[in-house]
């Protein structure tokens, strides 16, 4: 009796341990392997479009071909801090005549830059597929080039502040490569810009 009670303990502690090693080798088998460093970077490129008041007055470009450039490192598997460098080609907007004659602005030519620092929350959607969440804050540049009703011209650059929101899917092609599939909006009213756009990234 005293000889069979610690064999039965010593018996379930082993079998314990074995469903515990089993356990955690599967995780290990499920859990894709992760990159030394975890920093990341990569680029995308597709089109912005400007949320410019519409008006019957102006005749305005509302989309262009645009992208951006972007790098993080991970704080954990799913959550990293991260820096985006977003371009948006120039829009050009022109006035009918009224409008001219009101505003004594001919034509407008627009450029937007902007630099984010946010967060990038990935979750697992399916094998190899990633839906990614950003949220942070943007800085702004616009450089505008007007034109007067006297075809004289003046450069104004104006810098300014904006949330920062962005969503996408990322396909894991390689342990290093994911592709991505991204739209990023810099929430700023009527001078708001969205941008939806394809690329890739790589992790080291």
């Amino acid at each position: 009796m005293s000889t069979s009670a610690p064999s039965k303990i010593s018996k379930s502690l082993s079998m314990l341990v074995a469903a515990s090693s089993l356990v955690s080798l599967s995780a290990m088998a499920q859990m894709r392997e992760s990159s030394p460093l975890g920093i990341y970077g990569g680029g995308t490129f597709g089109v912005g479009v400007a949320q410019w008041p519409s008006s019957d007055s102006t005749i305005s470009d509302r989309a262009v071909f645009s992208g951006k450039f972007f790098g993080g490192k991970r704080l954990t598997p799913g959550l990293a801090a991260e820096i985006n460098y977003l371009f948006f080609g120039g829009l050009d907007r022109a006035n009918d005549s009224a409008k001219m004659a009101a505003t004594n602005v001919a034509s407008l030519r627009q450029k937007e830059r902007a630099v984010t620092l946010n967060i990038n929350w990935e979750v697992e959607l399916l094998n190899d597929f990633t839906n990614q969440l950003r949220f942070g804050w943007a800085r702004t540049r616009k450089d505008q080039l007007i034109t007067y009703a006297n075809g004289s011209t003046e450069r104004k650059i104006s810098y300014d502040g904006a949330p920062y929101l962005g969503a996408g899917i990322g396909f894991q092609a390689t342990r290093e490569v994911k592709l991505l599939s991204n739209f990023d909006y810099i929430v700023n009213g009527h001078e708001s810009y969205y941008l939806f756009s394809i690329g890739a990234s790589a992790e080291f």
